[in-house]
């Protein structure tokens, strides 16, 4: 799926090379903040001289915010501009322009990864949780748990399943296998001990679907 990086400025060559700075996104430019599309977006990249002062720039990003929400605001700033940076700001992360080789592609992928918005092959996603199925770990918020094999593959299953009912006796099959001789009182003793290890991520995530067994919320 591929990733588009929105920017808005009018500056030709400050275009251009945040084109050529990120070659693995697809990069849409907009001159109005009126013809942005959140869906069409993951980040938006705002130069700050497309302000008409820098003094102006709370009162743009303010309406940027309410615009696109939760979108991430990368600021582009130029040495004449970041002596008014504000930490108040709506915005997320910012660069100097000229940009340093790869610092652009870092930052944007660091924005990504902090939102839970990379596409990374053998990760699954799911909230604030990270599933590495490579290195058969989790991660809630960045930091690494604690997981048996058996949690591991529960969660894998519910994620890579999300909406799909799963009885117990289905996941006890899938998980254990069908010569497993335990009864299906496993899988809730299971399911209890990653509720106690995600917390309420886990509750408001994978629900209970009452005499069936359980689900992944989409």
């Amino acid at each position: 799926m591929e990733t588009n990086i929105g920017l808005l400025s009018n500056n030709g060559d400050l275009s251009d090379s945040f084109k050529n700075n990120l070659t693995d996104y697809s990069v849409r430019f907009y001159k109005s903040l009126d013809s942005i599309k959140s869906d069409d977006i993951v980040i938006l990249s705002v130069d700050s001289e497309y302000f008409k002062s820098i003094e102006s720039a709370q009162f743009h990003l303010s309406r940027i915010r309410k615009k696109l929400h939760d979108m991430p605001v990368l600021l582009v700033l130029t040495t004449s501009t970041i002596f008014a940076l504000d930490f108040e700001w709506f915005f997320d992360d910012f660069i100097l322009y000229p940009f340093r080789k790869e610092e652009l592609a870092l930052r944007i992928k660091k924005i990504l990864w902090g939102k839970n918005l990379l596409a990374i092959e053998d990760v699954l996603i799911i909230g604030n949780i990270k599933i590495n199925l490579k290195e058969y770990s989790v991660y809630i918020n960045n930091i690494k748990q604690d997981f048996t094999y058996k949690e591991f593959e529960l969660l894998r299953l519910f994620a890579e399943n999300k909406g799909a009912v799963f009885s117990r006796k289905e996941l006890l099959n899938r998980i254990w296998g069908i010569d497993y001789i335990g009864g299906t009182r496993t899988v809730d003793v299971h399911i209890r001990r990653l509720r106690g290890k995600l917390g309420d991520d886990f509750n408001s995530i994978i629900e209970t679907v009452r005499n069936v067994g359980y689900r992944c919320r989409v």
